[in-house]
Protein backbone atom coordinates (compact mmCIF):
# COMPACT_ATOMS: atom_id res chain seq x y z
CA UNK A 1 0.00 0.00 0.00
CA UNK A 2 0.88 3.76 -0.38
CA UNK A 3 3.95 4.52 2.04
CA UNK A 4 5.53 1.36 2.86
CA UNK A 5 8.28 1.06 -0.02
CA UNK A 6 9.01 5.34 0.61
CA UNK A 7 8.84 4.12 4.63
CA UNK A 8 11.60 1.58 4.20
CA UNK A 9 13.44 3.64 1.35
CA UNK A 10 13.99 6.92 4.05
CA UNK A 11 14.63 4.14 6.92
CA UNK A 12 17.24 2.02 5.05
CA UNK A 13 18.93 5.57 3.90
CA UNK A 14 18.65 7.26 7.82
CA UNK A 15 20.11 3.96 8.93
CA UNK A 16 23.11 3.82 6.35
CA UNK A 17 23.99 7.64 7.36
CA UNK A 18 24.10 7.22 10.68
CA UNK A 19 26.56 3.98 10.49
CA UNK A 20 28.49 5.68 8.44
CA UNK A 21 29.29 9.30 10.75
CA UNK A 22 28.82 6.88 13.53
CA UNK A 23 31.63 4.99 11.92
CA UNK A 24 34.03 8.27 11.91
CA UNK A 25 33.59 9.93 15.52
CA UNK A 26 36.75 10.63 17.38
CA UNK A 27 38.67 10.03 13.82
CA UNK A 28 41.07 11.92 11.81
CA UNK A 29 39.88 12.22 8.10
CA UNK A 30 43.19 11.39 6.75
CA UNK A 31 42.68 7.96 8.47
CA UNK A 32 39.19 7.05 6.92
CA UNK A 33 38.57 5.10 3.53
CA UNK A 34 36.66 7.62 0.68
CA UNK A 35 33.15 6.72 2.02
CA UNK A 36 33.42 7.34 5.93
CA UNK A 37 35.89 10.88 4.91
CA UNK A 38 32.49 11.87 2.51
CA UNK A 39 30.27 11.48 5.42
CA UNK A 40 32.46 12.77 7.98
CA UNK A 41 33.37 15.69 5.89
CA UNK A 42 29.80 16.19 5.24
CA UNK A 43 28.17 15.11 8.82
CA UNK A 44 26.59 18.19 9.98
CA UNK A 45 24.54 18.74 6.40
CA UNK A 46 24.00 14.76 6.20
CA UNK A 47 22.56 14.86 9.76
CA UNK A 48 20.05 17.65 9.00
CA UNK A 49 18.78 15.57 6.03
CA UNK A 50 18.17 12.72 8.25
CA UNK A 51 16.48 14.84 10.49
CA UNK A 52 14.16 15.93 7.58
CA UNK A 53 13.87 12.22 6.55
CA UNK A 54 12.85 10.75 10.06
CA UNK A 55 10.19 13.71 10.34
CA UNK A 56 8.82 12.33 6.97
CA UNK A 57 9.36 8.86 8.05
CA UNK A 58 7.16 9.55 11.27
CA UNK A 59 4.64 11.02 8.97
CA UNK A 60 4.20 7.99 7.10
CA UNK A 61 4.37 6.11 9.92
CA UNK A 62 1.49 7.61 11.73
CA UNK A 63 -0.67 8.52 9.12
CA UNK A 64 -0.28 6.62 5.95
CA UNK A 65 0.49 2.96 7.19
CA UNK A 66 -1.41 0.44 9.08
CA UNK A 67 -0.89 0.89 12.51
CA UNK A 68 -0.10 -2.70 13.04
CA UNK A 69 2.45 -2.66 10.53
CA UNK A 70 3.67 1.29 12.39
CA UNK A 71 4.15 -0.73 16.11
CA UNK A 72 6.21 -3.84 14.59
CA UNK A 73 8.41 -1.79 12.97
CA UNK A 74 8.69 -0.04 16.02
CA UNK A 75 9.97 -3.15 17.49
CA UNK A 76 12.15 -3.69 14.61
CA UNK A 77 13.71 0.44 15.39
CA UNK A 78 14.39 -1.47 18.68
CA UNK A 79 16.60 -3.97 17.16
CA UNK A 80 18.03 -1.25 15.08
CA UNK A 81 19.09 1.13 17.83
CA UNK A 82 20.85 -2.45 19.54
CA UNK A 83 23.06 -2.91 16.19
CA UNK A 84 24.02 1.03 16.46
CA UNK A 85 25.06 0.73 19.62
CA UNK A 86 27.10 -2.96 19.40
CA UNK A 87 29.00 -1.63 15.90
CA UNK A 88 28.96 1.41 14.70
CA UNK A 89 28.55 3.90 18.25
CA UNK A 90 31.06 1.16 19.62
CA UNK A 91 33.43 4.02 20.46
CA UNK A 92 30.83 6.63 20.58
CA UNK A 93 31.71 9.17 23.41
CA UNK A 94 28.92 11.74 23.97
CA UNK A 95 26.37 10.15 21.61
CA UNK A 96 26.88 6.36 22.86
CA UNK A 97 26.25 7.48 26.97
CA UNK A 98 24.03 10.40 26.51
CA UNK A 99 21.91 10.04 23.55
CA UNK A 100 21.85 6.22 23.57
CA UNK A 101 20.38 5.41 26.99
CA UNK A 102 17.44 8.73 27.06
CA UNK A 103 16.73 6.95 23.98
CA UNK A 104 16.01 3.34 25.33
CA UNK A 105 14.51 5.57 28.58
CA UNK A 106 12.32 7.20 26.16
CA UNK A 107 10.77 3.64 24.59
CA UNK A 108 10.73 2.04 28.08
CA UNK A 109 8.46 4.88 28.47
CA UNK A 110 6.30 5.18 25.67
CA UNK A 111 5.62 0.88 25.59
CA UNK A 112 4.20 1.24 28.97
CA UNK A 113 2.15 4.05 29.01
CA UNK A 114 0.75 3.13 25.25
CA UNK A 115 -2.33 0.29 24.88
CA UNK A 116 -0.14 -2.70 23.86
CA UNK A 117 -0.84 -6.60 25.41
CA UNK A 118 0.85 -7.24 28.47
CA UNK A 119 3.15 -9.71 26.70
CA UNK A 120 4.23 -7.32 23.85
CA UNK A 121 5.26 -4.62 26.87
CA UNK A 122 7.09 -6.85 28.31
CA UNK A 123 9.29 -7.83 25.69
CA UNK A 124 9.91 -4.03 24.53
CA UNK A 125 10.48 -3.69 27.98
CA UNK A 126 13.67 -6.13 28.54
CA UNK A 127 14.80 -5.86 25.22
CA UNK A 128 15.16 -2.36 25.99
CA UNK A 129 17.33 -2.90 29.29
CA UNK A 130 19.42 -5.36 27.37
CA UNK A 131 20.65 -2.35 25.32
CA UNK A 132 21.31 -0.64 28.49
CA UNK A 133 23.45 -3.42 29.96
CA UNK A 134 25.26 -3.68 26.75
CA UNK A 135 26.37 0.14 27.52
CA UNK A 136 26.98 -0.60 31.04
CA UNK A 137 28.93 -4.28 30.94
CA UNK A 138 31.73 -3.84 28.39
CA UNK A 139 32.92 -7.37 28.64
CA UNK A 140 28.92 -8.28 27.26
CA UNK A 141 29.29 -5.84 24.59
CA UNK A 142 32.20 -7.25 23.61
CA UNK A 143 31.40 -10.81 23.45
CA UNK A 144 28.14 -9.85 21.88
CA UNK A 145 30.26 -8.30 19.11
CA UNK A 146 32.64 -10.97 18.31
CA UNK A 147 29.48 -13.39 18.23
CA UNK A 148 27.67 -11.83 15.95
CA UNK A 149 30.01 -10.21 12.97
CA UNK A 150 28.57 -7.18 11.72
CA UNK A 151 27.76 -8.18 8.32
CA UNK A 152 25.72 -11.14 9.67
CA UNK A 153 23.55 -8.67 11.98
CA UNK A 154 23.24 -5.92 9.40
CA UNK A 155 21.81 -8.49 6.83
CA UNK A 156 19.58 -9.97 9.11
CA UNK A 157 18.29 -6.57 9.59
CA UNK A 158 17.75 -5.24 6.27
CA UNK A 159 15.88 -8.96 5.64
CA UNK A 160 13.58 -8.34 8.31
CA UNK A 161 13.48 -4.51 6.92
CA UNK A 162 12.36 -5.70 3.78
CA UNK A 163 9.61 -8.58 4.59
CA UNK A 164 8.11 -6.81 7.31
CA UNK A 165 4.87 -5.65 5.13
CA UNK A 166 4.71 -9.62 3.86
CA UNK A 167 4.83 -11.16 7.13
CA UNK A 168 2.02 -8.33 8.70
CA UNK A 169 -0.18 -9.44 5.84
CA UNK A 170 -0.24 -12.88 6.19
CA UNK A 171 -0.28 -12.45 9.96
CA UNK A 172 -2.34 -15.71 11.31
CA UNK A 173 -1.90 -17.74 7.80
CA UNK A 174 1.34 -18.95 6.30
CA UNK A 175 4.09 -18.86 8.60
CA UNK A 176 6.08 -21.12 6.66
CA UNK A 177 6.58 -19.29 3.31
CA UNK A 178 7.29 -16.27 5.50
CA UNK A 179 10.30 -17.77 7.47
CA UNK A 180 11.71 -19.13 3.73
CA UNK A 181 11.38 -15.34 2.57
CA UNK A 182 13.37 -14.09 5.13
CA UNK A 183 15.72 -16.91 5.11
CA UNK A 184 16.41 -16.29 1.26
CA UNK A 185 16.94 -12.99 1.45
CA UNK A 186 19.05 -12.66 4.54
CA UNK A 187 21.53 -15.00 2.59
CA UNK A 188 21.76 -12.98 -0.08
CA UNK A 189 22.33 -9.67 1.78
CA UNK A 190 24.92 -11.64 4.29
CA UNK A 191 26.37 -12.51 1.14
CA UNK A 192 26.40 -9.35 -0.17
CA UNK A 193 28.34 -7.69 3.23
CA UNK A 194 30.54 -10.10 3.89
CA UNK A 195 31.94 -9.96 -0.04
CA UNK A 196 33.22 -6.64 0.87
CA UNK A 197 34.66 -7.93 4.15
CA UNK A 198 35.92 -10.93 4.26
CA UNK A 199 35.95 -13.15 1.10
CA UNK A 200 36.49 -16.16 3.25
CA UNK A 201 33.24 -15.54 5.75
CA UNK A 202 31.24 -15.04 2.22
CA UNK A 203 32.70 -18.68 0.96
CA UNK A 204 30.74 -20.09 4.10
CA UNK A 205 27.72 -18.00 3.23
CA UNK A 206 27.36 -18.53 -0.12
CA UNK A 207 27.95 -22.19 0.07
CA UNK A 208 24.75 -22.11 2.83
CA UNK A 209 22.72 -19.88 0.47
CA UNK A 210 22.48 -22.32 -2.74
CA UNK A 211 21.66 -24.64 -0.36
CA UNK A 212 18.84 -22.45 0.79
CA UNK A 213 18.09 -22.10 -2.48
CA UNK A 214 18.12 -25.88 -2.93
CA UNK A 215 15.94 -26.37 -0.31
CA UNK A 216 12.98 -23.77 -0.87
CA UNK A 217 13.13 -25.00 -4.74
CA UNK A 218 12.76 -28.44 -3.82
CA UNK A 219 9.49 -27.38 -1.88
CA UNK A 220 7.97 -25.42 -4.35
CA UNK A 221 8.65 -28.42 -6.14
CA UNK A 222 7.06 -31.34 -4.00
CA UNK A 223 3.57 -28.73 -3.23
CA UNK A 224 4.74 -27.74 0.06
CA UNK A 225 5.36 -24.22 -0.80
CA UNK A 226 3.90 -21.81 -2.99
CA UNK A 227 5.00 -20.86 -6.26
CA UNK A 228 5.54 -17.34 -5.46
CA UNK A 229 8.60 -18.87 -3.47
CA UNK A 230 9.44 -20.01 -6.48
CA UNK A 231 10.32 -17.25 -8.24
CA UNK A 232 12.12 -15.87 -5.13
CA UNK A 233 14.50 -18.51 -4.84
CA UNK A 234 15.32 -18.19 -8.83
CA UNK A 235 15.68 -14.48 -8.45
CA UNK A 236 17.97 -15.33 -5.11
CA UNK A 237 20.21 -18.06 -6.83
CA UNK A 238 20.75 -15.91 -9.53
CA UNK A 239 21.98 -12.88 -7.72
CA UNK A 240 24.63 -15.55 -5.76
CA UNK A 241 25.69 -16.99 -8.76
CA UNK A 242 26.53 -13.22 -10.14
CA UNK A 243 28.27 -12.67 -6.86
CA UNK A 244 30.62 -15.83 -7.58
CA UNK A 245 30.96 -14.71 -10.88
CA UNK A 246 32.16 -11.05 -9.69
CA UNK A 247 34.67 -12.76 -7.33
CA UNK A 248 36.67 -14.35 -10.64
CA UNK A 249 37.08 -10.55 -11.92
CA UNK A 250 37.88 -9.29 -8.55
CA UNK A 251 41.53 -9.08 -8.30
CA UNK A 252 41.20 -6.79 -11.35
CA UNK A 253 38.56 -4.07 -9.36
CA UNK A 254 39.61 -1.83 -6.92
CA UNK A 255 37.85 -2.14 -3.56
CA UNK A 256 35.13 0.85 -4.64
CA UNK A 257 34.09 -1.07 -8.25
CA UNK A 258 33.51 -4.17 -6.15
CA UNK A 259 31.33 -2.38 -4.18
CA UNK A 260 29.36 -1.41 -6.40
CA UNK A 261 28.97 -4.45 -8.49
CA UNK A 262 28.52 -6.42 -5.50
CA UNK A 263 24.98 -3.84 -4.90
CA UNK A 264 24.42 -4.54 -8.37
CA UNK A 265 24.33 -8.69 -8.22
CA UNK A 266 21.91 -8.33 -4.87
CA UNK A 267 19.82 -5.79 -7.23
CA UNK A 268 19.44 -8.24 -10.00
CA UNK A 269 16.75 -9.96 -7.88
CA UNK A 270 14.71 -7.03 -7.22
CA UNK A 271 14.37 -6.47 -11.04
CA UNK A 272 13.83 -10.00 -11.54
CA UNK A 273 10.90 -9.48 -9.29
CA UNK A 274 9.19 -7.28 -10.93
CA UNK A 275 9.16 -9.05 -13.95
CA UNK A 276 8.24 -12.51 -13.07
CA UNK A 277 6.55 -12.02 -9.61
Amino acid sequence: MPGVLWGLGLCVWIVYVLDRVMDGVGQSISGLDRKHAFHHRWRWLLLTLVLAASGWAGWLALVVVPSGLMWKCVSLGLLMLLYLIVFPAAGGGRLRWVVMPLTCLGTMSLVHALPFSAGFQLMMIALTAGILGLMVFKGLHQRLATALSKDVAGGLLFALGCTMWNRFIQEGGDTLSGSLELMLLSVLFICNLTGISSREAQSRWLALGFGAVGGVSLLVFTGRASGALGVLAGVTGLGLVLLVMLNYKRSGLSADAYRVWADMAVLVPVIGLFIWA
